[in-house]
């Protein structure tokens, strides 16, 4: 019991200094209904394709490495060590890859994990109106992230992930750090049904040259159903979400499980997205498990693929 005492006094702290330490101006925008400058919204990418494949609803049932992403709660399961590998492929040339290790043993888990965007070779022009590019400069976005997670007590989960993230385009750069903080509740009247509950992005202010910006502090609230019929196992999810700079989303997602087999299929929704639904498979033999995820974009701007190994050792 004074492990979880001291484990909770440790969360409560943590959350005391963001309050403190100047990120409560990130909090109240939250709830105004003008949206303030906000920068680095690649951090609200989802990654992995089986959660892709199920519209992003995905906190309530992450059981892998990703989980460094979704719900740090989640790092718990992943007994032994496994490591994830994801590729996703966007508009034009833009690439989103990322990699986690974690490691658990249902009361308590470590994970680990990094991902980037990376944007190719990007024209460079002056103020000189010309047809040709004077050459080409490379962009990206970085983060790193690391996660704790521990179980309290039959059905409540808890975990928190401190991170770094780096922007950088052309000659210029800038950099902050970022706290989430994720729960998973198994009541227990109910026992198949799962309840998530996220904070994403929680950090300062963020300078770039002489311009200020807001992180995409994000909200999420998810439950999920998982029941065996005959030889199928059946998993829906949802999950709604608040960003500080979007209206309210949802996501929806379902997944049939047939021996090796998994099939998927998912819908999200607000008025600004430019992808809905999405669809894909993933293989698992022995240790390995691969997924493919697609997501077409709307006003025919191509599809979103993406690729995912996960190695359980």
């Amino acid at each position: 019991m004074s492990k979880y005492i001291v484990s909770v006094i440790i969360i409560i702290l943590m959350f005391g200094g963001v309050l403190s330490g100047g990120w409560s101006g990130n909090i109240s925008d939250y709830f105004n209904s003008t949206s303030p400058s906000v920068g680095m919204s690649f951090l609200k990418i989802g990654m992995g394709a089986r959660a892709v494949s199920l519209g992003g609803a995905y906190s309530p049932i992450v059981r892998d490495p990703t989980a460094v992403y979704w719900n740090p709660a989640a790092v718990i399961y992943t007994e032994g060590l496994d490591a994830s590998f994801s590729h996703l492929s966007l508009m034009e040339d833009i690439n989103y890859e990322f990699i986690a290790i974690s490691t658990g043993d249902e009361k308590q888990g470590v994970g680990l994990g990094m991902g980037g965007l990376f944007y190719g070779g990007m024209e460079l022009r002056d103020e000189r109106p010309s047809v040709e590019p004077i050459g080409t400069f490379d962009a990206y976005s970085f983060f790193a992230k690391l996660s704790y997670g521990r179980r309290f007590g039959g059905d409540i989960i808890a975990g928190v992930s401190i991170g770094g993230v780096l922007e950088r385009i052309y000659i210029y750069s800038t950099h902050t750090y970022t706290i989430d903080f994720g729960m998973l509740y198994y009541p227990q009247i109910i026992k198949p049904i799962v309840f998530s509950l996220n904070v994403n992005n929680l950090g300062p202010k963020v300078m770039y040259i002489d311009e200020s910006f807001r992180l995409p502090l994000t909200t999420k609230l998810g439950c999920s159903y998982t029941r065996k019929i005959k030889k199928i196992n059946l998993t829906v999810v949802t999950e709604v979400s608040k960003s500080i700079d979007t209206p309210l989303s949802s996501a929806f997602g379902v997944e049939a499980g047939f021996s090796f087999l998994s099939l998927r299929m998912g819908y999200s929704y607000n008025k600004k997205s430019v992808d809905r639904w999405a669809g894909g498979f993933g293989i698992k033999y022995k240790f390995l498990s691969l997924d493919y995820s697609f997501s077409p974009y709307l006003l025919d701007l191509g599809i979103k693929h993406c690729i995912s190994s996960t190695l359980d050792f």
